[in-house]
């Protein structure tokens, strides 16, 4: 569901092109080594992509924004980009994943940090809230969830849009499932990808918009995908992310906390971003209104405007900030 996408046709002239984009530096950990990028100066925001089995590379060039003012860290957690790959399958957690990103704040040698989760990087990112609290600056999770309970609503809202939009996509579906085949199946990924694809977007047009280095270690690794979903990720939620649930722990969360969502997000339902918000003591909450998945792409103006704002505030205490037009 949140990197199951068709896999997009590579130029070797991509629309966008980063400089530094896979010219960074590795913290070496005692699990293998974390690869990372940084750019701009200032307070530290750390970047955490979605998937699982993602790379930090979609989040090129829109967050070269936050630069003037910070030091923004693309980094790619253990198993995933340009870091190393984990000995066991079972070791990919979302805790573990946290922990990558406090390995990375000490190497950086920073006493706190921002933690920007975008999609299923919100998970870890809530997780590093809750186990690394006195560390964390502001905390900004973007389209994104809180449960292993609220992935399984995602994963529900496509395929209820798979099944009514796309009924002829959905036979096929239901045909293999007859026949056993999974949807971690590579038979079942394509006729699922064509027919969710599109609810990733306010105007799938934009999706030309997303930044495709041609490089393979940017893809999605679905070693990864696949053991903290289960092998039926695109039904019910498996592996080792079943059990993750740190709702009764967000009330501990100290630092300002702004949660960001598209409102024609249908694979991180805003439905979920306000039961966040809502569980999340003093957060605040800011709503795109042409926005599907990736605000940040559709609405850029004002999703780092909102973002700026936010970061501006200090770490103590903050005032809501509303996203204006």
């Amino acid at each position: 569901m949140w990197a199951q996408q068709p896999a997009p046709v590579v130029s070797p002239t991509p629309i966008y092109r980063v400089a530094f984009h896979g010219k960074g530096q590795y913290v070496t950990t005692p699990q293998g080594k974390i690869y990372y990028e940084t750019e701009g100066r200032g307070p530290v925001v750390v970047l955490v992509a979605g998937g699982p089995g993602g790379s930090h590379a979609s989040f090129h060039p829109w967050f070269s924004r936050l630069a003037k003012d910070h030091t923004v860290v693309y980094f790619d957690n253990l198993g995933r980009g340009r870091s190393d790959r984990l000995k066991e399958a079972k070791q990919y957690t979302v805790w573990r994943d946290a922990d990558d990103i406090e390995a990375l704040r000490k190497a950086l040698g920073a006493a706190t940090i921002t933690v920007l989760g975008h999609s299923y990087g919100g998970v870890p990112a809530l997780a590093y809230a809750v186990r690394y609290g006195e560390h964390l600056d502001h905390l900004i999770l973007s389209d994104t969830l809180h449960s292993a309970s609220a992935f399984q609503q995602n994963i529900d809202s496509c395929n209820f849009n798979a099944e009514t939009r796309y009924p002829e996509v959905w036979e096929k579906l239901m045909a293999l499932r007859k026949q056993g085949v999974k949807s971690g199946a590579d038979a079942y990924e394509e006729p699922y990808g064509n027919a969710v694809e599109d609810l990733y977007w306010y105007d799938p047009a934009n999706a030309a918009k997303l930044f495709h280095s041609g490089d393979t270690a940017d893809g999605l690794n679905f070693e990864v995908y696949l053991a903290m979903l289960g092998d039926d990720p695109e039904w019910k939620v498996g592996g080792t992310m079943k059990s993750f649930d740190p709702r009764r722990q967000l009330s501990s969360i100290k630092a300002p906390t702004l949660i960001c969502v598209g409102r024609f997000d249908r694979v991180a339902l805003p439905k979920i971003a306000y039961e966040m918000n809502g569980l999340i003591p003093g957060s605040r909450l800011a709503v795109f209104e042409k926005s599907g998945h990736r605000p940040w792409l559709e609405e850029p103006d004002l999703y780092f405007q909102t973002v700026g704002a936010f970061l501006q505030l200090p770490a103590a205490a903050a005032v809501p900030v509303t996203p204006r037009r």
